[in-house]
């Protein structure tokens, strides 16, 4: 997978509250309850992950815009984009899903008003293509896709 520029896709500016076309926002969502998958730990509160710096986002670099994704058993490039959103979790957010769940937390997020497509770049970064939601907005929605049960597997440890 390569990193391209691609014409077009720098004009896009993050948009603002309130003019936005975010359902929700993080500040709203503070004291949500995210469970955990260890046995015997408290859930974690999305105010709980933003002030560990577990849950963030900023806007993707322009190189991270659109990907060319090689195919080996085509004659070429696909690109897909654009991503507006890098978005990253960080340990503590990690105990909230599960890698064998019945859904992956690309997916969960995948499924939030306004999320246009997902990118699971790296363990625990994203690129996400979301126009219309602003940063606050990604954060939330995030945090619901963490909220999802089915992205944690049952616990029968």
């Amino acid at each position: 997978m390569a990193f391209i520029d691609r014409h077009g896709s720098e004009d896009w500016t993050p948009p603002q509250r309130p003019d936005c076309a975010c359902p929700e926002h993080d500040d709203e969502l503070a004291g949500l309850a995210l469970p955990v998958t260890e046995r015997g730990l408290e859930p974690l509160t999305v105010r709980d992950l933003v002030e560990a710096s577990a849950l963030g986002v900023t806007p993707a670099q322009s190189r991270d815009r659109w990907l060319e994704i090689y195919d080996e058993t085509d004659s070429g490039p696909d690109l897909i984009g654009p991503f507006h959103w890098g978005l990253w979790l960080g340990d503590e957010a990690r105990m909230c899903y599960d890698d064998d769940a019945a859904r992956t937390l690309d997916q969960a997020l995948l499924d939030r008003p306004g999320v246009e497509r997902v990118e699971w770049m790296e363990r625990e970064e994203f690129l996400v293509g979301a126009p219309g939601l602003c940063a606050s907005g990604m954060l939330a929605a995030m945090a619901r896709a963490l909220a999802d049960p089915r992205v944690r597997a049952a616990l029968s440890r």
